[in-house]
Formats: C-alpha cells, sequence, structure tokens
C-alpha cells in the first residue's frame, strides 16, 4: 500500500514537470531550428561551412590590407578594435574545423588597459560591452541568463540563435569574453546551454 501511494504522489509531480514550459532559450532553439534557411556570415568575410584553405586565404588578404595580423605564439588571428568598444580591445579568434570546414569560430576579446586595479576594464563588464558589439554586428535578440560551469561556478552568458547559428557569449577570466559562433547543424547543443 505504500508503494502504491508513493507512486500516486510520483505521478502527478512527473506530468507536471513533462508539461514545465520550455525556457526562453530551448523556446528560441526549436523556433530557430524550425527555419529552412542556412546562415553562414560570421565576420569579416569570413563563413561558417567555408574551407580550410578558405579561411587562410581571406586571413591573408585581411592581413596584407593591415587590418589583420597575428596573434601570440602565431596560434590565432588578431584584430584591434579601437573604436568599437568604449575603450581599445584586442580581438583573437581562429576557427574549428570539421572535414576540413569552418564549423565554430572561436573568438577572446579583452580590453587592452586591464590590470588588477583597473576594475571598471574586467570581463565582468566587457562582457556588456561586447554584447552590444554583437547586437551591432548580428542584430539584437540576446538572450540573457545564468549558466553553471565547471571550476567557474554560476556565470552570466548571452545567446542568440539564427537559423543554425548560434551566438554565445561569456566571461572567460577576469580579462577576457569569450564569444562562440557555431553552426548548429555541425556541431550538437551543449546541455547547459
Amino acid at each position: 500500500m505504500t508503494r502504491l501511494h508513493l507512486a500516486g504522489l510520483c505521478f502527478p509531480i512527473l506530468i507536471t514537470a513533462a508539461c514545465e514550459p520550455p525556457s526562453e532559450y530551448e523556446a528560441m532553439l526549436m523556433r530557430e531550428a524550425a527555419r529552412t534557411d542556412t546562415v553562414r556570415t560570421l565576420f569579416f568575410n569570413y563563413e561558417l561551412g567555408m574551407s580550410r584553405q578558405a579561411f587562410y586565404d581571406s586571413s591573408w588578404a585581411l592581413n596584407r590590407r593591415e587590418l589583420v595580423t597575428h596573434g601570440p605564439s602565431n596560434m590565432n588571428v588578431q584584430y584591434k578594435l579601437t573604436d568599437q568598444l568604449p575603450h581599445a580591445a584586442t580581438m583573437l579568434y581562429y576557427p574549428d574545423f570539421k572535414e576540413d570546414r569552418v564549423v565554430q569560430m572561436r573568438v577572446r576579446i579583452s580590453y587592452d588597459a586591464w590590470a588588477p586595479w583597473n576594475r571598471q576594464l574586467w570581463s565582468d563588464s566587457l562582457i556588456f560591452d561586447v554584447r552590444d558589439l554583437m547586437e551591432v554586428w548580428y542584430g539584437e535578440g540576446f538572450l540573457h541568463q545564468q549558466v553553471s560551469l565547471p571550476l567557474i561556478g554560476s556565470t552570466l552568458q548571452f545567446v542568440k540563435i539564427d537559423a543554425n547559428r548560434q551566438i554565445t557569449i561569456q566571461r572567460g577570466s577576469d580579462s577576457e569574453v569569450l564569444v562562440n559562433i557555431t553552426d548548429l547543424h555541425a556541431i550538437p547543443v551543449q546541455e547547459n546551454e
């Protein structure tokens, strides 16, 4: 009788949990996944799905025009954000490739004058400035959410999805903000996004 009573109490709880409305993120993901178009644009002349060689050729063309240079240890491309943010900043970026195609662009942004004593230049302020810049580049509609990350704990994140293109903005460290632009057709959605 006790087991039957316990099962009777659990059943309404399971039904309620199953009927819970989707989060704003889940609703955005479902709405955008239903679109039939594909969004490939990144920034400059880069695109999701472009070949590795096309990425290198595009980067070399930007370098010849003195818009970008190599980043630290030649591990990424460096772009100086001189007037797009409230303070001079550096943007480092490099894509992830799958089958020789760009599936994700990883971007790190930090203020050039960051220092432990320059509290107004820390990433907890920079994240809002980067979100504003991404809205200029990709349009408004970034959702604000808290996510739990290993070792960091709960942190602020912004996310926007346009068809298959997902853009996330989150704190990387005291000085850096991370922006990931992902092709959801090529990389599955992570659990805590």
